[in-house]
């Protein structure tokens, strides 16, 4: 077992990566959308790259909520083995609140597929979801299976009402920009909290790690990683602003 860091390179590294890999499909994305170039991403390299970013993400989330735990238990006094609630309300009152601004501005700009339930939303509500599984290791595996398996049950259905979407009901006629329900994304968190739980058990590595100067691109990705919320917050904005720039993109195409 390694001594505590106060951050895991490996983790923000990974983070990085999958951020890299968020904006490339995002690019792409903008492209088709409006009509600049034709790609394909419902299927394919791109469309596997775009999941493979929000599996890392979530996959990520979790572990990092479950060294966060691990860190707030062993600085309380000994016999305290609770953690406040509130601390996870209040991160998911935040991102949920993050994913509403997504909402208004896709609502303004692209009426038609605008984001109810996008990935900002998804972390907001697993944020307070997640507390009551931070307690458990390898049960979080099955718990993680069953959130999937429901998942890829309802994924090719329909609902004629629209209360539970957030769950993965979709209903009829149901088109967004960006859609992250409970089933399946939850299990995929369910699996990065035992992940965290048994390889970073304590908020400590339990294997050896190699060095991080050994990884030419480190520095950069863990930079990333480390500012991966304010980053996909504002990348949207910055590539329309440089479609616009760059003479490719009309004001009169928003």
């Amino acid at each position: 077992m390694e001594k505590r860091s106060s951050r895991f390179w490996e983790i923000d590294c990974l983070r990085g990566l999958a951020v890299i890999l968020m904006l490339a499909y995002h690019f792409l994305y903008d492209l088709d959308f409006f009509g600049l170039a034709d790609v394909e991403l419902r299927s394919g390299t791109f469309y596997y790259m775009g999941r493979g970013a929000a599996f890392l993400f979530i996959l990520i989330s979790g572990t990092a909520l479950s060294i966060s735990r691990s860190r707030a238990l062993e600085s309380k006094p000994s016999g305290k083995n609770t953690e406040n609630f509130s601390k996870y309300l209040k991160r998911g009152l935040r991102l949920f609140s993050m994913g509403l601004i997504i909402t208004v501005i896709t609502r303004i700009f692209f009426p038609g597929q605008y984001i109810l339930f996008g990935i900002l939303h998804f972390f907001g509500v697993s944020a307070v979801l997640a507390y009551p599984f931070l307690k458990y290791g390898k049960e979080n595996l099955f718990f993680g299976l069953f959130f999937v398996l429901v998942g890829l049950y309802l994924k090719d259905r329909t609902f004629g009402f629209s209360a539970l979407l957030w769950l993965g009901l979709r209903p009829e006629g149901f088109v967004t920009l960006d859609y992250f329900p409970i089933f399946p994304w939850f299990g995929v968190l369910l699996t990065g909290i035992f992940l965290g739980n048994s390889m970073y058990k304590g908020g400590n590595r339990q294997y050896k790690a190699p060095e991080a100067d050994k990884f030419l691109l480190q520095k950069p990705f863990s930079w990333i990683g480390k500012h991966s919320l304010s980053i996909y917050f504002i990348h949207q904005p910055l590539f329309l602003g440089l479609l616009l720039l760059s003479g490719l993109l009309s004001p009169d195409m928003l």
